[in-house]
């Protein structure tokens, strides 16, 4: 599963996209390429499925089904990866390019790789080379749930604190 975020469209992505469903023409591939994106351009895929926005519903059936997920560096994604203990591959997006008003995405990914064994990528071809290798892709994953829940706790009672000084 590939997801560009809800906000705009992401080329970079779509070329991913477009060339592992060109390299392993046998998956199923999904694609929720955001608001703008050609979609026409996957006309020429049978195994992808590509939307602008799919449906909440149909967008956690497909996210639940999925081996892998690569996504932007989005913090609903990250997030919803991690408690699930699902692999990902992120690829930021970057400001220089145009992609988004600044590089939080970038800093948001660069902090993740310090805490999880998250893989992530600038250029689309590295990318591409181990999404189409899957025993490449990432694991150790396991112990995110837990850790996102104790986490998620500790900060919790720090703000119950905090609001009880105030």
């Amino acid at each position: 599963m590939f997801t560009a975020g809800t906000q705009f469209a992401f080329p970079r992505l779509a070329e991913v996209v477009h060339e592992v469903a060109v390299q392993q023409p046998e998956w199923s591939l999904v694609f929720q390429a955001g608001p703008g994106a050609a979609l026409e351009a996957f006309a020429e895929h049978s195994t992808v499925q590509a939307a602008e926005l799919f449906p909440a519903d149909r967008f956690q059936e497909f996210f639940n089904a999925a081996d892998l997920v690569v996504t932007h560096a989005g913090m609903g994604n990250i997030i919803a990866c991690l408690e699930a203990g699902k692999p990902c591959m992120l690829l930021p997006r970057q400001a220089r390019l145009g992609e988004h008003r600044n590089d939080h995405q970038v800093d948001t990914a660069r902090a993740i790789t310090q805490r999880y064994p998250v893989p992530v990528f600038d250029e689309v071809e590295p990318l591409v080379t181990a999404v189409v290798a899957p025993e490449q892709w990432p694991d150790g994953l396991e112990d995110a749930p837990a850790k996102m829940a104790a986490a998620r706790t500790e900060f919790s009672q720090g703000l119950n604190q905090l609001l009880q000084a105030l």
